[in-house]
């Protein structure tokens, strides 16, 4: 038995459950990440993946809200923003961002949803001593990842923000609400330019499926760039190759994935112990 099989709860008929879900679902690491600290906890709760088909999102996701004993879901890509109306009490982040990836169960039996992936990586870098008041960032995805990024980078005082998204409307969107929350953040829509910006930062799924090349052109990208990919698994990408083949200081996802770890089980627990 490992170490962290030895951490985790005996499953019985008292375990309250928690689940992840998404499409796919094979690279998730959140149950090591999670289990131990429901278990330190003193929690008779565990967290496993499920694989939920976009065709089929809907009454999955309706199933899983009526099992009784299931407390919490964390939504990964792609359904940050297509869980939202299955919210009852929106929290402040999740409102600000559009999206959520957190929802538990409150005592009323009314569920609550946050967003937590853009403060996770703001801790994770803060963590790593980056400092990120004044950055210039050019962000790639306006989805629900790219969307709690661009807002908690600008909280963290990111002097400018430039967003690029194959669709060019959810780009704009995000640009305008970032700049309406933070004026002192130069937030606009835009093409991926690398010059003029100190940090580079994959918000897309691209690079999870073998053979996937970098969700950009890196023309411009130079040795003192901060490279970025929410991705972490695999743990390297072909974005995150290409930048350290030039020198630039790089993180995956796992950077965001331990930054609001603590975070999320924090309010899990919270829930649980209501």
């Amino acid at each position: 038995m490992s170490e962290t099989a030895a951490q985790q709860a005996t499953i019985d008929g008292a375990t309250r459950l928690y689940v992840i879900i998404g499409d796919p679902i094979e690279q998730v690491r959140s149950p090591e990440v999670f289990n131990p600290r429901f278990a330190a906890a003193g929690l008779n709760a565990v967290l496993a993946p499920v694989h939920v088909r976009p065709e089929l999102f809907d009454e999955t996701l309706r199933g899983l809200m009526a099992i009784g004993n299931l407390d919490g879901i964390i939504a990964t890509v792609p359904y940050k923003a297509r869980i939202m109306p299955f919210i009852d009490a929106v929290l402040p982040m999740a409102a600000q961002v559009g999206a959520a990836n957190a929802l538990r169960r409150e005592a009323d039996g009314r569920w609550s949803g946050d967003m937590f992936d853009g403060r996770g990586l703001v801790r994770g870098l803060r963590d790593a001593d980056v400092p990120l008041h004044g950055r210039r960032v050019m962000l790639v995805g306006a989805g629900g990842a790219g969307s709690a990024v661009a807002v908690a980078l600008a909280d963290a005082g990111a002097a400018a923000i430039t967003i690029f998204d194959v669709d060019f409307g959810k780009a704009q969107s995000l640009a305008e609400r970032v700049a309406s929350v933070y004026p002192a953040c130069m937030a606009k829509a835009g093409p991926v330019n690398i010059p003029g910006h100190d940090m580079l930062i994959n918000a897309t799924p691209i690079g999870m499926a073998p053979g996937d090349g970098a969700p950009m052109p890196l023309g411009g990208l130079t040795p003192d760039m901060l490279a970025i990919d929410v991705i972490h698994k695999p743990e390297t990408t072909s974005f995150l190759e290409q930048a350290r083949a030039v020198g630039c200081r790089t993180f995956n996802g796992y950077v965001m994935l331990n930054g609001q770890a603590e975070e999320l089980a924090a309010f899990f627990i919270q829930g649980a112990r209501q």
